[in-house]
Parts: structure tokens; C-alpha cells; sequence
């Protein structure tokens, strides 16, 4: 599959930046700024393969792991049982290289997800 890099849209770049900060627990590391990554698409969900401007290929050679994960509810009512939108951000080597997402019951994503409406962030330690 061929990628197509472009630049992240707004919302991508708030998605991205509200599970950084929880990651990086406030402080952003220089190496997480999205100004400095660009995007293809991997999915029809939205999910992001991410690379540092500077690349001209992403590190998907480097063993990638979790670093912040959250939900956003699907639906105008609010159900904790869902269908819930799992987003999940990875990173290898210091670098951010994937944001993932996708509808827990693998149904199409009916509204456009809200940075400020992620709820349930999880921050993921790496150990190794």
C-alpha cells in the first residue's frame, strides 16, 4: 500500500496533542509537537500513520507501543455501554508513529470526533 503524506488537519492535531499531554503528563516533549509530523491515512476510520517532517519515511521498522489511549462516545445520547470510537496513540524510538482508530463494534464512525470530548485517558508505560 502506498502512502499519501499530507499535513495533519486541525482536529487530527488536537486528537493527537489531547493524548500527548496526558502521556507526557503536561509537558509536551519537543519531539511530540505535531507542527514537526505529517500524516497518511491507513484506514477508512482515520487512523494516521505519523512521521517526523524531516523523514522521508516513517519508522515502521522500529517496534511501536502505546503511549495514551482514550474513547469518544458515538452517538448524540450518551450510552457507557457504547458503541464507543477507541483512539490510540503509539509511538517508537522517542518518535509519535501511529494514531489509531476505530469503532468498537467496527461500524463506520458516525460523527466527527472531538478533541475536548475524549474521555477515559489512559497513559501506557513502556517497560523494555
Amino acid at each position: 500500500m502506498t502512502l499519501i503524506w499530507r499535513e495533519l488537519n486541525t482536529a487530527e492535531k488536537q486528537i493527537i496533542q489531547r493524548l500527548a499531554r496526558h502521556a507526557a503528563r503536561g509537558e509536551l516533549p519537543p519531539a511530540w509537537d505535531c507542527d514537526h509530523y505529517r500524516a497518511a491515512e491507513i484506514d477508512a476510520f482515520g487512523s494516521l500513520r505519523l512521521r517526523p517532517r524531516d523523514r522521508l519515511e516513517a519508522a515502521t521498522e522500529l517496534p511501536a507501543h502505546p503511549v495514551a489511549s482514550g474513547y469518544f462516545d458515538d452517538k448524540e445520547v450518551a450510552d457507557p455501554y457504547g458503541p464507543l470510537v477507541d483512539i490510540i496513540l503509539f509511538s517508537a524510538n522517542g518518535m509519535l508513529c501511529e494514531l489509531q482508530i476505530y469503532r468498537s463494534d467496527g461500524g463506520a464512525i458516525l460523527k466527527a470526533i472531538e478533541a475536548d470530548a475524549i474521555f477515559l485517558i489512559t497513559v501506557h508505560e513502556h517497560h523494555g
